[in-house]
């Protein structure tokens, strides 16, 4: 009699069999699959994307500038290892991780302004400078209020001027992204040093609940130069206060830092522009039992990723070493195909490197 044989299985359920005969755990009572599950999307989502960068995981990530926007966050939990090179609608440009490099090539030149002159009674100001300007980079102050407390003002990067005490600021963005959208981004809460955590700068009245960092006196049109100002405090009779900005020219970005998880471009952009840069994705997670992985061949990595860290979490660190050996091995069939992969692939260097042209329009005007 002939016996049919058994299919090649990569499935979760699958995944879920192995781990229970790696670690002896047979029955429900002994592992639930809940907390096998939550083992294998741990390996898969943060120990796997982060131990090994496969091919298979590289993508293009690709956003859209806007006018007047230099600032662009990125979720880094789903995007890792950004690198060049980098595209603005076709055309290579220059990629920056490196604060120092980027700002020698496009330096923030202040411009220094007078517009206010206190009476020791007024407290509202509005006038108007030349822009555009970069925002974060507004600086106002100078002078002490009728109390002689020092003004120290600057804007959140969102058109809000903040007085500070003055307060030293961490430069994580903060939690919300609203040029581009509306979406929380996951870590960054930081709004100063001195107190840590999810700060919500109120921007219409003094909330007790954030000083030293008491909120928002005003607003600025970074593009206008439009500045409208409520010092809740009378600047001191006889002080002239100064305020600093970056004027800029937009124009056709060729530069791009990555820094602080987030994208600067410069020029600033005048017009809506496609960037592209490579970047390794984080996988998406398992969600059904016939899930595979994006290589069949990887059930058995994970198998034993997620099994090793279930004897961990069980202080069986013998169970984790009898382990090791069939873990290693499935590792280095993951490295032996990614090294197939690079095979007569040329590390780039400034002998074969490709000369880059023009493009078709080069000599009829094209982008300059």
């Amino acid at each position: 009699m002939v016996n049919p044989v058994s299919a090649q299985d990569s499935t979760v359920e699958a995944i879920r069999t192995k781990i229970r005969r790696l670690t002896a755990s047979a029955s429900e009572s002994s592992l639930t699959t809940v907390t096998i599950d939550k083992a294998i999307n741990t390996f898969v989502l943060q120990d796997f994307p982060y131990a090994i960068k496969l091919d298979q995981m590289r993508s293009v990530y690709t956003f859209f500038t806007q006018p007047n926007i230099d600032h662009y966050p990125i979720d880094v939990n789903y995007n890792q290892g950004l690198r060049a090179p980098i595209y603005i609608e076709g055309v290579q440009g220059n990629f920056f991780k490196d604060r120092e490099q980027f700002y020698n090539m496009w330096p923030r030149w202040p411009t220094r302004f007078q517009p206010i002159n206190g009476d020791g009674i007024t407290t509202a100001f509005s006038f108007t400078i030349p822009g555009p300007f970069l925002s974060r980079e507004v600086v106002l102050g100078g002078v002490v209020d009728v109390n002689g407390t020092n003004i120290s003002v600057n804007d959140d990067g969102f058109g809000n001027l903040q007085l500070q005490v003055p307060n030293p600021s961490v430069s994580v963005p903060v939690q919300f992204n609203p040029p581009i959208t509306n979406v929380a981004i996951p870590g960054m809460k930081n709004l100063n040093t001195a107190n840590p955590g999810l700060n919500n700068v109120n921007t219409q009245t003094l909330d007790p609940f954030l000083v030293p960092y008491p909120g928002g006196i005003g607003t600025v049109d970074y593009i206008t130069g439009v500045f409208n100002i409520n010092f809740p405090v009378a600047p001191a009779s006889e002080t002239i206060m100064t305020l600093w900005v970056s004027q800029y020219k937009v124009g056709r970005p060729f530069s791009l830092l990555f820094w602080n998880n987030e994208l600067t471009v410069r020029p600033v952009p005048n017009s809506i522009y496609k960037v592209e840069l490579e970047s390794y994705l984080t996988p998406v997670q398992f969600m059904l039992s016939t899930d595979v992985p994006i290589i069949n061949q990887h059930w058995q990595y994970i198998a034993y990723g997620a099994a090793s860290e279930i004897l961990r979490e069980r202080q069986d660190f013998e169970g984790v070493s009898n382990l090791s050996e069939g873990f290693m091995r499935q590792e280095a069939l993951v490295l032996e195909r990614q090294g197939v992969e690079e095979i007569g692939q040329r590390n780039s260097t400034i002998y074969n490197s490709t000369i880059q042209q023009g493009g078709y329009n080069q000599f009829y005007g094209g982008w300059f």
